[in-house]
């Protein structure tokens, strides 16, 4: 932990070995269910970790986080789901009214793209267990007044 200013925030190693223990879990030239990853591997990193560094006051860097895994996530369903029909076929089922994207399934960046979005919103993530810092946050240190 550093202390700025009487504020606690996790170190840069800190975060850095987060994000390199995260890369590791969803590696994402990986098939795989995600909801199976997600709990059986992620979700207990994770707690641990949030856990721990959020006695500090790092909601900024939990937030990023958060966005950060679920777009790791993304990128390990887009690569499970292998064809570009599959993806199709869930912005369908989300009437999608839009243009259906023509993206690599293996690219980071068809992660961030706004149909990718649609197909696996949050409530996905929230529905699949996922354990998020900011909540973890909140639920240490909740609001008063």
């Amino acid at each position: 932990m550093n202390f700025r200013l009487g504020r606690r925030y996790p170190s840069d190693k800190a975060k850095r070995k987060f994000k390199e223990r995260v890369k590791e879990i969803t590696r994402r030239n990986q098939t795989i269910n995600v909801e199976k990853l997600i709990k059986k591997k992620l979700n207990p990193y994770v707690r641990g970790w949030g856990n721990y560094f959020t006695q500090g006051n790092g909601i900024a860097f939990f937030r990023e986080m958060d966005g950060w895994i679920r777009r790791r996530l993304r990128a390990v369903q887009l690569r499970s789901w292998r064809k570009i029909r599959k993806l199709h076929r869930e912005l369908r089922r989300r009437k999608y009214n839009g243009e259906l994207p023509r993206l690599r399934m293996t690219a980071w960046r068809s992660s961030l793209c706004m149909p990718v979005h649609v197909a696996l919103p949050n409530l996905w993530f929230e529905e699949a267990g996922l354990c998020t810092l900011v909540k973890l946050y909140n639920e240490k240190r909740p609001q008063r007044g």
